[in-house]
């Protein structure tokens, strides 16, 4: 099992609730499965938007996993390119608990301060269901 560390967070930037809506396995071998989902939903916090996202997943024999995700979210008529990292581990049968770290990068003069932000996101999701929620917070 991965040990979990506490990192410091700042100021809380978005909620995430989301669903995912399809899954492609790309390889099985022995050290794992190598997967894709695309999801999307809604962000609420310091600015509101909708979501479409795919993520890469590396799932390896123990019941960790590797993610790598891009993104856009649409504030309106601006639009938000984000990209993040991180890991993730089955907490139960049908729950996944991860964290990470998220980039982002935008046009719009409303939202430019998150040119300057990176956020640590940390979410659960139930897989049964397809549901996700997660939370984002400024990475001290």
């Amino acid at each position: 099992m991965q040990a979990q560390t506490t990192k410091p967070k700042g100021e809380l930037i978005s909620e995430i609730k989301g669903k995912t809506h399809s899954w492609t396995i790309k390889e099985v071998n022995q050290s794992g499965v190598r997967m894709e989902m695309n999801d999307e939903g809604q962000i609420t916090g310091k600015y509101n938007a909708n979501f479409m996202n795919t993520t890469s997943i590396n799932m390896k024999p123990d019941g960790t996993s590797t993610w790598e995700g891009r993104g856009i979210q649409m504030a309106g008529p601006d639009m938000v390119v984000v990209t993040g990292k991180g890991t993730a581990h089955q907490t139960s049968p049908t729950t996944i608990t991860w964290e990470g770290e998220e980039t982002y990068m935008t046009k719009s003069p409303k939202l430019s301060w998150l040119n300057n932000t990176k956020g640590w996101v940390e979410g659960t999701a139930n897989q049964v269901e397809g549901q996700f929620t997660a939370k984002v917070h400024a990475k001290k």
